[in-house]
């Protein structure tokens, strides 16, 4: 079992549990005999996941991230089952649209903004008093390879995930005052339904190379590391130190080339 400064981890809070990289994360630690807190606004495949035997020390609830009062309300659950403490949070639950921008509706450019950046921002605010009381606790917050550059076809998403990566660093040093690690992982395209439509909508050199599960191992090193970012993905780090070194004309080259686009805005 994992350890964060020393504190035996026995309870994680995961966002966005129902599927994709939180059931992966899920599973992932109920599998070295942690109390999982699995949320989500999936009520029916929440239920049905804890069938499973794996989970069967775990605990599930309704958490609709864009609503703070529905993040109050979880964090609470499952605090009350583990002495009022959470030593882990996994802040994972995001939502995306991919298409040029002029194209994609204002709703569903709302909604990228509603849970990528008011609902993560509500989740870190909100898990505060639950890791300050708990010896070596961590956020891990999801970010994306789409905060290195912003990326054509993703310029919503790829902005909210700038702000992640920002609020990220920043907590980082703010909380490490109140003995709290802040970090958070940045793979490149996922095999989820979520990276499937935007390969669908790019023509660049990147491609899938990485799974939920392989995510969810990310989540468990950057818990025991001492980085604030973990950029995960076949070239994404090398992408990440071009894109810091290489003049603006040659690091716009090479996100076209990577990302490319099948359609332009109009």
């Amino acid at each position: 079992m994992a350890q964060l400064g020393g504190y035996c981890v026995k309870s994680v809070f995961i966002t966005g549990a129902a599927s994709g990289i939180g059931l992966a994360t899920a599973r992932r630690f109920a599998g070295h005999g942690w109390r999982v807190g699995l949320y989500d606004i999936n009520r029916e495949g929440l239920a049905e996941l804890m069938t499973d035997s794996l989970f069967a020390n775990s605990h599930s609830g309704f958490c609709d991230v864009s609503d703070r009062s529905s993040i109050e309300a979880a964090l609470a659950d499952f605090a009350a089952g583990s002495d009022g403490k959470i030593p882990l949070v996994v802040n994972n639950a995001g939502v995306l649209s991919a298409g040029p921008f002029t194209g994609i509706d204002a709703n569903a450019h709302d909604l990228m903004i509603d849970v990528n950046v008011r609902g993560f921002t509500h989740v870190a605010q909100l898990a505060f008093p639950y890791l300050e009381g708990t010896p070596g606790a961590c956020l891990v917050n999801l970010c994306s390879a789409s905060s290195i550059h912003g990326i054509p076809n993703l310029a919503v998403y790829s902005a909210t995930k700038f702000y992640v990566n920002a609020m990220t660093q920043a907590l980082h040093i703010e909380w490490a005052n109140h003995g709290i690690r802040v970090t958070c992982v940045k793979p490149h395209l996922v095999d989820t339904r979520m990276a499937r439509d935007v390969q669908d909508k790019t023509t660049g050199e990147s491609k899938i190379s990485l799974t939920p599960d392989d995510i969810a191992a990310a989540i468990e090193r950057a818990v025991n590391g001492s980085r604030v970012s973990y950029v995960l993905g076949d070239g994404a780090s090398t992408w990440a130190l071009l894109d810091k070194l290489l003049p603006e004309r040659l690091r716009i080259a090479l996100t076209r080339r990577l990302i490319g686009s099948q359609s332009q805005a109009h």
